[in-house]
């Protein structure tokens, strides 16, 4: 079946006849954050049937958004990523994601989440007012993934795997941090209860939180 398009003659229009279907930008969002498989794909897009995101991915890569690769060994297994145009999606993704956060303030129980999600939210969450000055970086591992954030003067760059050197290191499962990040524990009290690992002082701890917290 021909895929429809809007036939307008927009920039708008045109983007959205390449990202608009249903599933891609969360597509897009995942690799945002690194090189996926098709089952790490699979496993994050939970609700995506495999035909449509095969389907996804045939038309992302015919339209030079995303590239195969080989991740590097000991895995050696293939991946998509993304190409330039479609890192360039970045500014966009993150700009819908900021939009979307006070959506957020009525938790659903339908919803699941995945840490390596957190490479979009940490950037739709950043206060570029908070961050000036600071020259940072947290190291993040939820739920066993690594990650980590670097501020630097107002910018902010995110990354997978473990940096050289942290200022702050957090550890949690993906449960305690859901839960910070949602209000429904305290980030102190979830340290204090041992419930999430600190490395770092508290000082860092409370500019961290200032540099995470949304402008209004």
């Amino acid at each position: 079946m021909k895929k429809r398009n809007y036939q307008q003659y927009c920039s708008l229009a045109r983007a959205l006849d390449l990202v608009g279907e249903r599933w891609t930008l969360l597509i897009i969002r995942d690799l945002l954050a690194g090189p996926r498989r098709y089952k790490d794909l699979q496993d994050s897009l939970d609700g995506i049937g495999t035909n449509l995101l095969a389907s996804r991915l045939k038309e992302l890569e015919a339209n030079d958004l995303i590239e195969s690769t080989t991740l590097a060994p000991p895995s050696s297994a293939r991946a998509y990523q993304l190409t330039a145009r479609g890192r360039a999606l970045e500014q966009s993704v993150v700009a819908l994601a900021q939009w979307g956060l006070p959506l957020l303030d009525a938790p659903r129980d339908d919803g699941h989440w995945r840490p390596h999600w957190n490479h979009i939210a940490l950037k739709a969450r950043f206060n570029e007012v908070a961050a000036r000055d600071i020259d940072e970086t947290y190291a993040l591992e939820i739920g066993g993934y690594p990650h980590y954030v670097s501020v630097r003067d107002g910018r902010i760059e995110t990354r997978e795997g473990v940096p050289p050197h942290a200022d702050l290191v957090l550890r949690a499962d993906s449960e305690t941090f859901v839960s910070i990040v949602e209000g429904k524990l305290n980030l102190k009290d979830a340290i204090a209860q041992g419930l999430m690992q600190m490395e770092g002082s508290g000082e860092t701890l409370v500019r961290m939180a200032k540099v995470f917290t949304p402008a209004a």
